[in-house]
């Protein structure tokens, strides 16, 4: 685990406490290495740690340790850690260790969970390329510049994701012409806090997939403050690396040729991974959900129940 960093954030913190908690329990630590680890990460969190939110299994027996830290510690500077006996490390170890544990029902979990959301969100896009004739895949990822992450919090997160997915709702602006859409919000060691958004286009009425994307980026940018970062996965640079292999699946579909639609459902898929654990949440507030997608049977969507008919629902 690397604990040299120049500037620690919620989410940076929180993904070091969870790889030291499993370097605890799976990998191996002289008592000098585990204090040096524990002081750094004890220091940081202080910072950051609110009661309000929803911490993952790992962090919840970081909390846990704390409280013996703190009762050790007795009013003492964080450095004193480094001068625990035995006894209190053991403690400290014994407590941590636990999750040893957990963590094989945390990994299964998630992996659960996003099985259940890779056949929602398929079953979600089946109807959509069934109903319509043709279509405008967009995906664009959205997160935080690296040097702003330090002033990012998962509260931050859900209220920009709030504004932006109140936009969508409304469908005005860059969202003109949408027919459907799907999000996962992530957490990685570089990226931080980030979201991938899939935006669905009704072609007739949206040609320039590429433009949209980047109109989704500086909106996304607008709604942070200048905090927010953008990829454009639309690109013609992009798109062609997917194209030369027979498997682009953005841009626009035709749904009538299952080549171009099974392209672009799994070019959706990466947004609900099984594989990408790295990626989960590691705190949340409450309710707060991780992935969404929109709504198929609408009032203004003509023809719903021919198409339900024909999906077999």
């Amino acid at each position: 685990m690397n604990l040299i960093t120049p500037l620690w954030n919620e989410s940076s913190v929180c993904i070091a406490i969870e790889d030291f908690i499993y370097d605890v329990c799976f990998g191996q630590m002289n008592d000098q290495q585990f204090k040096q680890s524990l002081t750094a990460l004890y220091d940081a969190f202080q910072h950051f740690y609110s009661e309000q939110l929803h911490y993952a299994e790992p962090i919840q027996y970081f909390i846990q340790c704390k409280q013996w830290i703190d009762y050790f510690l007795n009013g003492q500077p964080a450095s004193q850690i480094l001068n625990f006996d035995m006894q209190q490390v053991q403690t400290l170890c014994c407590v941590l260790s636990q999750y040893r544990n957990d963590y094989w029902n945390d990994l299964n979990c998630f992996i659960k969970q996003e099985t259940q959301n890779r056949k929602s969100l398929h079953k979600y896009l089946n109807k959509l390329t069934t109903h319509y004739s043709e279509l405008l895949f967009v995906r664009v990822d959205l997160g935080y510049l690296k040097e702003q992450q330090v002033y990012i919090s998962i509260e931050d997160v859900l209220q920009h994701l709030k504004i932006l997915r109140n936009r969508i709702a409304n469908q005005d602006g860059c969202f003109f012409g949408l027919q459907g859409y799907a999000w996962a919000s992530e957490q990685g060691v570089d990226k931080g806090y980030h979201c991938h958004l899939l935006l669905i286009y009704d072609p007739a009425k949206r040609q320039s997939d590429w433009y949209l994307a980047d109109q989704v980026g500086k909106l996304w940018q607008s709604i942070t403050g200048n905090l927010g970062w953008y990829f454009n996965c639309n690109t013609t640079e992009h798109k062609q690396q997917f194209e030369i292999n027979g498997c682009l699946g953005v841009g626009h579909i035709h749904c009538r040729r299952p080549v171009e639609v099974n392209n672009a459902l799994n070019a959706a898929m990466y947004l609900v991974n099984p594989e990408k654990y790295a990626q989960h949440l590691r705190v949340k507030l409450p309710r707060m959900r991780s992935f969404g997608t929109g709504q198929f049977e609408v009032h203004w969507r003509r023809g719903v129940a021919q198409t339900l008919q024909q999906c077999g629902f």
